[in-house]
């Protein structure tokens, strides 16, 4: 899995990966804890709220592990990360594709009462954490941010309809986009029909319609983290609406190549 970004745009990506509350809460759509990796190669591991981790309910989970940019372009100060989990039925690791790739997204289940160890295996002394699990209670969904707007679409092959506001200062809104992902994990984003290029800021109705089973597709803007609107494992149509932010944007499949569209005020 390869995710390229031009030298010109990697360069303004040096800082962290931002552990935002309101970024999180809506990143995903189910619970979620984030591994935010910095160009130090150590990382943030927060929940949907952008608290670290400490003790979360038993059940099902989506880990989200994203950099910056791929560290295998020699600008982070190793060349690839070494992000483990493991405790009662769990052993997730990955390098991010030896370093050419900045997201990957995992399911994994916890058991109630356990103990769970993240760390980096690289840097096992400056990384190491563990995190408990209640002996009773289920996940909770984040709750969409105060003040988003309604807004749906039907899924056709096992999806379910969604709404979701994606940002912190609210800008007007401004339309749908049309997402697609194909088969073969191919992504677009239109505009009436159009390809885009440049947008004004504001707040869109991203409409997806993801006809695969193991691509994705996701929005970021350089040095924030990734949006994820259609994740690895959905196939279907879906509606999130984000606020985009004046600046450098990508769109990509977690597979794919991204996609930049610049952002104007």
């Amino acid at each position: 899995m390869s995710l390229t970004v031009p030298r010109l745009w990697v360069a303004a990506a040096v800082a962290a990966a931002l552990a935002l509350t309101l970024g999180h809460a809506a990143r995903a759509a189910n619970p979620s804890l984030y591994a935010d990796y910095a160009t130090n190669c150590t990382f943030a591991f927060v929940g949907d709220n952008g608290s670290a981790v400490s003790t979360v309910a038993p059940g099902t989970y989506q880990v989200v592990v994203d950099s910056p940019f791929a560290f295998g372009n020699g600008l982070a100060s190793c060349e690839f990360i070494e992000f483990h989990l493991t405790g009662p039925g769990v052993n997730l690791a990955t390098d991010l594709g030896s370093g050419d790739s900045e997201y990957e997204q995992h399911t994994v289940t916890f058991q109630p009462g356990a103990t769970y160890t993240v760390q980096d295996d690289a840097r096992a002394a400056q990384t190491r954490r563990t995190f408990t699990v209640a002996t009773s209670g289920s996940p909770t969904a984040p709750p969409a941010p105060s003040g988003s707007s309604s807004s749906s679409s039907s899924s056709s092959k096992g999806g379910t309809a969604s709404s979701d506001l994606v940002g912190s200062a609210i800008g007007p809104f401004r339309g749908a986009l049309e997402a697609a992902v194909s088969k073969a994990g191919k992504v677009t984003l239109k505009k009436a029909k159009r390809s885009i290029s440049t947008l004004k800021s504001g707040r869109y109705a991203i409409e997806v319609a993801d006809g695969s089973k193991r691509a994705g597709f996701a929005v970021q803007q350089v040095k924030s983290s990734p949006t994820v609107v259609s994740s690895p494992n959905f196939e279907g149509t879906r509606t999130v609406t984000v606020n985009l932010t004046p600046g450098q944007w990508f769109f990509y499949s977690p597979s794919g190549t991204r996609h930049p569209f610049l952002v104007t005020r």
